[in-house]
């Protein structure tokens, strides 16, 4: 099929316009989005101008800058809504959170990077920097090492070699050997701990989640501040992920 011949331009520009917007930059100016997004200042008007009749762009005159709008919000809550991993694990979730008293978040791999698609807040005063939506690296503290530790050796190598290992903190592995070593002790365990490696003062612990097939689809984790933890609090952590892993890999079929 040829693709091109499918593609509608205005609509490829609309898209290289809601592109430009991450967590960050929420907000951006007429001239920031045309010349960011590669297009003269008229054309970019336009566009805007009909996205904001439309509430997927709101304008703010003050600071003459233009934002995502509610219809976008509502479009993605209906996506968010949809996710049926979501739906299963959310109770699996508030149970955690309550018994836990941390920090619950389940990920997936999206496109080749972490994606948090759910999360519970705890009362703590250290926060924990994962928004729903937002995107990680792929091996990306316990989810993404978790998440990781189950693909096969081939995907793994690939992932790490198209997104070297950095130090987040002075605990942060960054060894191809010891990240693979550390894959495979996951894999036997069916968990993984890290302490510090993506967040100073954090400790995180996430287990795998399976679907029908028997893959791992997704991880659920639990991060607390590391002065709050010993070991026999962390042993407690492992065996409730563990069996709220084991309860959302039942409902979505796996055996």
């Amino acid at each position: 099929m040829d693709e091109q011949k499918y593609n509608v331009k205005v609509l490829e520009k609309t898209v290289r316009i809601l592109n430009l917007y991450t967590y960050t930059e929420g907000a951006l100016t007429l001239d920031q989005i045309a010349k960011r997004a590669g297009l003269s200042k008229t054309t970019a008007f336009r566009i805007l101008k009909t996205l904001e009749k439309h509430e997927i762009f709101k304008y703010n005159e003050r600071e003459e800058t233009y934002s995502l709008g509610l219809k976008l919000m509502e479009l993605g809550g209906m996506v968010y809504s949809s996710l049926s991993i979501r739906k299963v694990a959310s109770p699996y979730l508030d149970s955690l959170a309550h018994s836990l008293k941390a920090t619950i978040l389940l990920g997936i791999i999206k496109d080749e990077h972490l994606l948090y698609i759910d999360k519970r807040e705890s009362e703590s005063i250290i926060r924990v920097s994962s928004y729903i939506g937002l995107k990680r690296p792929p091996y990306y503290g316990m989810l993404g090492m978790t998440l990781v530790a189950h693909m096969p050796d081939e995907q793994r190598k690939k992932l790490l070699q198209s997104y070297p290992p950095e130090k987040i903190t002075s605990k942060t592995v960054v060894d191809v050997r010891e990240l693979m070593h550390r894959f495979d002790e996951t894999k036997k365990s069916g968990y993984y701990v890290e302490r510090e490696e993506a967040i100073d003062g954090v400790l995180g612990i996430g287990v795998p989640i399976r679907d029908f097939s028997g893959n791992v689809v997704a991880a659920l984790g639990a991060c607390m501040p590391v002065f709050q933890v010993n070991e026999k609090f962390t042993q407690r952590a492992i065996k409730e992920l563990t069996a709220a892993s084991a309860s959302i890999s039942k409902e979505l079929g796996h055996k």
